[in-house]
């Protein structure tokens, strides 16, 4: 009998046109007809402007006491608006739990939850939403992902949105964007004085917050650790909010300042780095160093009692985080006998700069502006060796 190859569609041809159209041409046709594939776009946010600076108030908070100190010096001594957010609590572990995702991890519950406490508080004051939502934007380090800590900043929105806050701002401090302002947030600048200010803050509060912990346990006279430090944090707070940047065209001669400054590559050079040695250099910053030094001194102890050292370890946060978020753990422990040794965030900051010196390694001659460049072409193998070696340099 005849085969009317009109009459009916071969199945096993149907296949094959399938297959040949790949994957996607075989994904695509979901219940008999066809699906628009629409992928992730990031939600659209008003970006913070230069021009709202002045009344704008930027938040922050989830550090030690003695870091958010020397944020808010670094951010009032670039010209910014700036709070601390309360110690989160549980109430604000509550709150995140309760607007956010479900099995997220305590850092973005406690952090979104004090975020969401304090604009309800806000709010309770007799601000509207829209009143809050133009007055405040919310500050905090983030990272490209896709891993947990790339994640915080979607969490963050989805539970703001969830709470009422839809159009609440983030604005974050990524690792990438630590040398160049970020091309959606022209208000926050990061300039080459805030990150450098930044990087002293860290260390500041890290070395000071390490030396609370080695000093308390063995104090003479309850409290006295405690006080040093304040007045310590408040002066150096103050220095950090009140020193003066360095620019080139101030404190080289006239006649050097004017030819450099028509010459702008070498004058950014050399700008930059006359910031980066009087940021860490500068007389009265080392002054200021041995002022706090002097005043820790002079706290009595007794190094002869006997104490176990009790190291932490594990969530970088948690480590950081003063209060409920931790459990008070570093307080019950001192209450125990025990003296506590923490870690730095200085530590996770070595970590990105071996990273980056690695791959930059690894990448000498893929990055090079004038790659595979001949042994005769001495200019151009010039250029290759002076990009290279000045990376390293400030890596170093």
């Amino acid at each position: 009998m005849p085969i009317d190859s009109s009459a009916a569609a071969d199945p096993i041809c149907e296949a094959h046109e399938q297959c040949a159209a790949g994957p996607r041409g075989r994904l695509v046709e979901i219940g008999g007809g066809r699906k628009k594939i629409e992928h992730f776009h990031r939600p659209h946010e008003r970006p913070f402007t230069a021009e709202e600076r002045p009344h704008v108030t930027i938040l922050f908070g989830g550090f030690t006491w003695k870091h958010e100190r020397f944020i808010g010096a670094i951010l009032r001594g670039a010209g910014y608006r700036c709070q601390v957010l309360p110690t989160p609590d549980v109430a604000a572990f509550t709150f995140g739990r309760e607007f956010g995702n479900n099995g997220q991890c305590n850092p973005t519950y406690f952090t979104v939850g004090n975020l969401i406490k304090f604009l309800r508080a806000e709010e309770e004051k007799g601000l509207s939403r829209e009143e809050i939502v133009e007055k405040y934007i919310f500050f905090s380090a983030g990272s490209c992902g896709p891993c947990r800590f790339g994640m915080y900043e979607s969490e963050y929105r989805l539970a703001l949105e969830n709470a009422g806050f839809g159009n609440f701002r983030i604005v974050l401090y990524q690792a990438e964007q630590a040398i160049k302002a970020a091309k959606d947030n022209p208000g926050l600048h990061f300039s080459l004085d805030f990150n450098l200010g930044a990087l002293n803050m860290l260390n500041l509060g890290d070395v000071i917050n390490d030396m609370s912990y080695r000093i308390r346990p063995y104090e003479l006279v309850a409290g006295s650790t405690d006080r040093a430090v304040e007045e310590v944090v408040e002066q150096l707070s103050s220095f950090l909010e009140t020193r003066k940047r360095f620019e080139l065209e101030e404190r080289a001669p006239q006649w050097i300042a004017g030819p450099l400054s028509r010459r702008k590559k070498l004058h950014g050079f050399l700008n930059g780095t006359g910031k980066i040695l009087d940021h860490i250099y500068s007389k009265e910053f080392v002054g200021e160093m041995h002022r706090a030094r002097q005043r820790l001194g002079e706290v009595e102890v007794d190094h002869t009692r006997v104490k176990p050292v009790v190291k932490i370890v594990g969530e970088f946060w948690a480590q950081l985080t003063e209060g409920d978020g931790n459990f008070n753990m570093f307080a019950f422990l001192e209450q125990e006998g025990a003296q506590v040794h923490i870690d730095s965030i200085a530590g996770w900051i070595s970590y990105l700069l071996h990273q980056s010196r690695t791959s930059m390694e690894a990448r000498k001659g893929l990055d090079d502006p004038y790659p595979g460049a001949r042994w005769w072409q001495a200019r151009k193998r010039l250029v290759n060796a002076w990009k290279f070696r000045r990376k390293a340099s400030l890596l170093g």
